[in-house]
């Protein structure tokens, strides 16, 4: 498998019925590849409880990243303008993903322990990479399910560990990024962490696809899988936004400062860093990577 990322400016928006699709013959292979990845991941989940916490996090990002090469899925990712901060002082990474493609692309270009849906853990093959990535389960039509797992969340940060979650409400996201709601952003500010804000687009053919996650999450996990591995030069565009200082604002003006960050993208293609005074102020290294550098460890289409 090869790595390697770019980042191209999305082009005009071209109807869906023009979307490219590959051959029969490709559709195949790609099938048979994923139905491989799969084999050898469910294996390695049971070896996963006798390694220790780094393999078994390394396990889950190779299996990720597996699973999109197989299906022919890119993953591309632009780096903010100014680089999150390597270690030291924990992250929260809030995201616009809607789909588990989206889910597989940031877990392989953001390493964050990630809070997921309680009842992922039902799911045989995607709730036991949960589990082995030490994901903070959560119901969140519970209360007490959601403050357990903000209290959680808000631990891992105290001692720099970044957490990945979800904010936004699936419901709503059919057309773009959907409002992102604050409870979750607490645990950054009760923990002063940073809030690193992440767009995710998606390309087919080399223009936009706005259309592709509600397509994904129509019908069943078997039919999205079929119609991914049809599409020709299917991306996904991994967007990493400048981050928000968490004590410099309370949790749902970082939550409203991140949702219009995030949405920002959609309209540009390009990170827009914005700063609203009084709200949250954006949160600058002394020094760090240079913005547009590639990031590493992102899987190639085959």
């Amino acid at each position: 498998m090869t790595a390697r990322t770019r980042v191209h400016p999305p082009g005009t928006v071209g109807p869906d019925s023009s979307r490219p699709s590959v051959d029969r013959a490709t559709r195949r292979r790609r099938l048979l590849r994923l139905t491989g990845v799969l084999i050898g991941t469910a294996v390695r989940i049971r070896v996963m409880s006798r390694a220790g916490r780094r393999t078994q996090r390394r396990i889950a990002v190779c299996a990720a990243a597996g699973v999109l090469t197989a299906l022919g899925v890119r993953v591309e990712v632009v780096n903010p303008s100014a680089p999150w901060p390597r270690t030291g002082r924990g992250h929260l990474v809030v995201s616009d993903s809607g789909t588990w493609l989206d889910e597989l692309a940031l877990l392989v270009a953001v390493r964050a322990t990630p809070v997921a849906d309680a009842a992922i853990g039902d799911r045989a093959l995607v709730g036991g990479l949960a589990r082995r990535l030490g994901a903070i389960p959560v119901s969140r039509d519970r209360p007490r399910s959601v403050a357990a797992a903000v209290d959680r969340a808000a631990a891992l940060l105290r001692r720099g560990e970044p957490i990945s979650v979800r904010p936004g409400s699936s419901a709503t996201r059919r057309s773009g990024p959907g409002r992102f709601s604050p409870p979750f952003f607490q645990a950054a500010v009760d923990a002063g962490a940073l809030v690193c804000p992440v767009a995710i687009r998606h390309r087919a053919g080399g223009v936009p696809a706005p259309a592709l996650p509600a397509q994904v999450r129509d019908g069943t996990l078997l039919g999205s899988i079929v119609r991914i591995a049809a599409l020709r030069d299917l991306v996904v565009e991994v967007h990493l936004l400048p981050a928000l200082d968490a004590s410099a604002g309370g949790r749902r003006a970082l939550a409203a400062l991140a949702q219009h960050a995030v949405a920002q993208v959609a309209g540009t293609g390009r990170p827009v860093a914005v700063v609203r005074p009084g709200a949250a102020r954006s949160w600058a290294p002394a020094a760090g990577r240079p913005p547009g550098q590639p990031r590493r460890g992102v899987p190639d289409a085959a």
